[in-house]
């Protein structure tokens, strides 16, 4: 393990001697990667609490941090951050998205200062997934770290997430983050969604981490999450669905997981139905955590007459899309974007709530079009769909292998990532670090677990870096 930490090159002739011999220099991206790990368990935990840590006075808030180390790292080991980058063109074109970013950022820098920066967030969080391959090049045994994290951390995440939803109508009557207006209880519905189907595909991925039992009744936990969720947002609802449905298709049982999953909900739902087992309050939203309401915007979907306020998000949100682009054509900014720092939102008359507070299309999709233009949207769609083809194509040559862990890791992205970019459809999560420091890492997890380049430090010390890979690699277990 020695020589893949310490000379991740030296498996293949192509780059032997251009990573440094010396594990000296890449000592921060070592650093860099344990940090990863806390820094997505408290975002996991506590949502935006967690994202508005920062030095007082100082706008650099605990995720920035972190990609500061990152940086730092890139500077002086670059070759750990080149090498991957040259040897893999998709972390290329993530490149050409993040400079194009960067050009039609710096022109509102001057006029909007701080608001450009900020929002600017929707591209330059993307510099996780650079990060996350050169620290694996570094280390190799980040997979198995990371893995091991989110087993310990399940039982924590998944009692307290159902707290947390719960108890987030008492935001604004709760303590705030010192040095902020953010509330300790500010834990967003499709954040919860997300984290509870990062740990069912973990526990169901690797089935090794632990009992058949614990896992069984995490995972009732798990299903709790999501379905607490649902009844708050359905953009979380659906991110959920789509993301699972990924995972399932990469696995063997899958008709006994969805039979089992059946089962369980519609158990759950009708106990709590007929016992009317409700929160005695609402949430954020004054929509009810209960069985009814969860009918209610799973029924939603279908296009049915939307009881309460869920047919006016919807049409809120439409208003809002439509009116921002033709703002955008009328300005005829529609190829190159209107542009980072102006607030879009309120420039075309919408607000949230009656506060100057949104800032967006209230979707990242088109929050990208609408900064970046249809110039960004296209190199936003080629990226992801040359991911997802990667990692596909990636799986199959894996399984062929024999080199399951590293496969099952890859499938684990790709369900976290199509559970966001899903759920980015409904609400603005690119733009937070909680959600987008998630998904730009399974970004960059994913390209390492596929590569065919040596810079990983070769096959067998991948895999034998990937959980339970002693042992895994020889026998296929589990999903």
């Amino acid at each position: 393990m020695s020589s893949a930490a310490g000379s991740p090159g030296h498996h293949g002739g192509s780059v032997v001697g251009a990573l440094p011999q010396s594990p000296a220099p890449g000592r921060l991206f070592v650093l860099y990667g344990r940090l990863l790990g806390p820094l997505l368990g408290g975002y996991l935990l506590f949502d935006r609490a967690f994202a508005y840590l920062h030095l007082p006075g100082v706008p650099l808030f605990v995720g920035e941090m972190v990609l500061g180390v990152g940086a730092i790292a890139a500077v002086v080991a670059t070759p750990y951050l080149r090498i991957p980058i040259r040897d893999e063109p998709i972390l290329a074109l993530l490149g050409a998205f993040a400079v194009w970013g960067l050009i039609r950022t710096v022109p509102g820098v001057g006029t909007y200062r701080m608001d450009a920066l900020r929002d600017s967030a929707l591209w330059y969080y993307c510099l996780f997934a650079f990060f996350v391959p050169a620290a694996l090049a570094t280390s190799p045994e980040l997979f198995e770290r990371l893995i091991v994290q989110l087993t310990r951390l399940t039982p924590w995440l998944l009692l307290w997430l159902p707290l947390g939803l719960v108890l987030a109508p008492l935001s604004e009557r709760a303590p705030t983050v010192p040095f902020s207006t953010v509330s300790v209880l500010s834990h967003k519905p499709g954040s919860a969604a997300i984290a509870a189907l990062l740990v069912l595909g973990c526990m169901w991925l690797f089935p090794d981490t632990r009992s058949a039992r614990s896992r069984a009744a995490w995972s009732v936990m798990a299903l709790v999450v999501i379905a607490l969720a649902a009844t708050q947002n359905r953009g979380g609802l659906l991110g959920a669905a789509a993301g699972a449905t990924i995972g399932l298709a990469f696995v063997r049982n899958r008709l006994g997981l969805v039979a089992r999953a059946v089962v369980v909900t519609a158990i759950g739902l009708g106990l709590a139905s007929m016992l009317s087992v409700k929160v005695p309050f609402a949430g954020v939203q004054g929509r009810e955590f209960s069985a009814a309401q969860l009918v209610a915007n799973v029924v939603s979907l279908g296009g049915e007459d939307s009881p309460g306020n869920l047919g006016g998000t919807v049409k809120g949100r439409e208003e809002l899309w439509s009116r921002i682009l033709d703002k955008q054509v009328a300005d005829g900014r529609l190829i190159d974007g209107s542009g980072f720092g102006q607030n879009l939102a309120a420039e075309v008359g919408v607000y949230d709530e009656g506060k100057e507070t949104l800032r967006s299309p209230h979707n990242s999709h088109l929050h990208i079009m609408a900064r970046m233009g249809m110039l960004g949207l296209s190199l936003w769609i080629a990226l992801w769909v040359s991911w997802y083809w990667r990692l596909i194509a990636g799986c199959r040559r894996l399984t062929r292998q024999g080199q399951y862990a590293r496969r099952q890791m890859a499938v684990l992205s790709l369900m976290v990532t199509t559970a966001i970019l899903v759920s980015s459809f409904f609400d603005p999560q690119l733009e937070g670090p909680q959600v987008a420091a998630l998904v730009w890492t399974a970004f960059g997890l994913g390209v390492a677990a596929t590569t065919v380049r040596p810079w990983l430090g070769g096959s067998a010390a991948a895999a034998s870096a990937c959980p339970s890979g002693s042992h895994v690699e020889r026998r296929r277990k589990g999903p």
